[in-house]
């Protein structure tokens, strides 16, 4: 995946996954350090994460899991797209 060739699927999705959740983190704590548009903010966090429903723990640990589950799901289609998965070891 890196260079050229394909690493270990769980190291690049596990990777992957934990950005993600960082991102997600930022995002999360963006919303109390610069809350001008509080409402649009609230809107897309509402559209992008199934169950989010505000500003709470409940909230930030479903958005935490899904975006490290998206994480997994996109380096399964990197992998398929780029043909790692068909390759054989040897």
């Amino acid at each position: 995946m890196y260079g050229g060739k394909c690493d270990s699927f769980w190291k690049g999705a596990n990777r992957l996954g934990m950005f993600l959740v960082l991102l997600f983190a930022v995002c999360f704590i963006w919303y109390f350090v610069r809350s001008v548009e509080a409402d649009l903010h609230m809107r897309l966090l509402k559209l992008a994460f199934f169950g989010y429903s505000g500003m709470d723990v409940k909230s930030f640990i479903l958005g935490a899991i899904q975006s490290y589950v998206w994480g997994y799901i996109f380096t399964g289609l990197w992998w398929l797209a780029c043909g790692c998965g068909m390759m054989k070891k040897g």
